[in-house]
């Protein structure tokens, strides 16, 4: 058992690794092909209740998004105009980074709500569906989470741009990086593996990377 889950983990990919380089030949004996089929077996066995346990998160994270976004593009930085001529009209309906904001903000809504609804079709339990579908909502989680920071950063350099130009670009810049910052930290572990073995890293022997 304790190998069993040695099998899936970065450390034991690395070592894996590690022993290869040094014995060519350790691919193709009978542990390396046990392994991939171990694993394989246990992600096929696990894929229904690890999905319904990510899929709960999920959804429950982009309904949070669709809810911020939402409320978002009808609570417009600035507010509206009052002017009869424009009245009902957003005050910077004109300025460069209102509209990147009004971008964002619906890419990161239409993201969120694509996810919420994949998370429904993952009740239909077809394993070829569950085996991209992890893949596909990280992917659309990712626009979404990347699409809302921005469009908060750009709704706050429209307002503050006027009065505050360096703290609208200090929060526009931190904004941008920050989806950068957070994919570095999640992925560190394996950053620092592929670093130490080089090209030999092999991704494909753990499931969840």
């Amino acid at each position: 058992m304790a190998m069993k889950k040695l099998l899936k983990t970065l450390k034991w990919n690395e070592s894996f690794t590690l022993v290869s380089s040094v014995i060519p030949s350790a691919w193709r004996n009978a542990a390396g092909d046990k392994a991939k089929k171990e694993i394989k077996k246990q992600a096929i066995q696990k894929v229904a209740s690890l999905t319904a346990r990510y899929t709960s998160n999920t959804s429950l994270v982009a309904a949070l998004i669709a809810t911020i976004t939402f409320t978002a593009a009808f609570t417009l930085p600035g507010g509206f105009s009052s002017d009869p001529s424009d009245a009902g009209l957003p005050i910077f309906a004109r300025k460069v980074a209102f509209q990147a904001f009004l971008i964002f903000d619906t890419i990161a809504m239409c993201s969120s709500l694509a996810v919420a609804f994949l998370c429904i079709l993952a009740t239909w339990e077809d394993l070829d569906y569950l085996l991209n579908y992890r893949k596909t909502t990280r992917a659309l989680m990712w626009c979404a989470y990347s699409a809302t920071t921005v469009a908060f950063g750009t709704g706050l350099f429209t307002v503050l741009a006027p009065e505050r130009l360096w703290l609208a670009i200090f929060i526009l810049v931190l904004s941008c990086i920050l989806p950068f910052i957070s994919k570095i930290i999640g992925d560190w572990p394996k950053i620092m593996v592929r670093l130490r073995v080089g090209r030999q890293f092999r991704s494909d022997l753990v499931p969840n990377i």
